[in-house]
């Protein structure tokens, strides 16, 4: 609200901390009674879960040990719903999968989107049975 006027302005897709919305004639008047216009400048939040680069987003998974060493599936959420991604056999600590198309989308053209960029952190167990112990000793020495 400026001068008891109301503009709603709609934020485009796609904008990132810095982008500049024009309302046209929203700004003050000028000497000879002409209006100027408003610059918004946008500020995003950070978000809990993910890490934005352009239009690339960054996300940190854990995965069991069983999980990295023997491979299988972790469910991903991505901003268009969760996804299933395939973890091979052998994934180590720090690993990163590319999902393409699934980060944020561009501002110029919003049919395109950027990657969502998924490390892998690897949960060892910290307590363990005596049968595990058991297994992973066994393990050790062949």
């Amino acid at each position: 609200k400026i001068e008891n006027r109301r503009y709603e302005v709609k934020i485009p897709a796609g904008a990132q901390s810095g982008t500049k919305i024009r309302i046209a004639g929203a700004g003050p008047r000028d000497d000879v009674g002409g209006e100027g216009d408003l610059y918004l400048v946008i500020n995003v939040s950070p978000d809990p879960n993910y890490e934005r680069k352009g239009s690339d987003l960054y996300l940190e998974t854990k995965i069991g040990l069983m999980t990295a060493v023997l491979g299988g599936q972790v469910t991903i959420q991505t901003l268009s719903g969760p996804v299933s991604l395939t973890i091979p056999p052998g994934t180590q600590p720090g690993q990163t999968f590319r999902l393409t198309g699934r980060g944020m989308p561009h501002l110029k053209d919003q049919q395109v989107h950027g990657d969502l960029f998924v490390k892998t952190l690897v949960a060892i167990p910290k307590q363990l049975s005596s049968k595990q112990r058991e297994l992973f000793e066994k393990l050790r020495t062949e």
